[in-house]
């Protein structure tokens, strides 16, 4: 009896351990593509996707100096992107729509991608 209980439970979990969706941490939400000169076009950087454990945080665009950034894809329905001239992202939000390039005269040095389900 006992062995029956135990082993019902032990496939019970296994089959409810199995129902769990995978974790979104390692989807892509969203890309983009960095630029050294304003205007998109000129110096690219990369491109730089966003994924699942980067989203709704500050993060920074590292040690090149950005000058303008395009919001290529959108790959999570209701994600946004705004880039901040600082490293905080505190000063000077943009807010960026899909498929547009945002390019000033100072360079960027931070974003965050906002997500309702992240």
């Amino acid at each position: 009896m006992f062995f029956s209980t135990v082993f019902i439970s032990t496939i019970t979990l296994t089959l409810g351990v199995s129902a769990i969706p995978a974790s979104p941490i390692n989807s892509r939400y969203v890309q983009l593509r960095l630029y050294g000169e304003p205007g998109c076009s000129a110096l690219n950087l990369g491109e730089l996707g966003v994924y699942g454990d980067k989203v709704n945080s500050c993060q920074t665009f590292g040690s090149d100096t950005v000058r303008s950034v395009s919001f290529e894809a959108n790959y999570v329905e209701g994600c946004t992107l705004a880039v901040y001239n600082d490293v905080t992202c505190h000063l000077n939000r943009h807010d960026v729509d899909v498929k547009t390039c945002l390019a000033g005269d100072k360079s960027y040095g931070s974003y965050i991608v906002e997500c309702p389900l992240a």
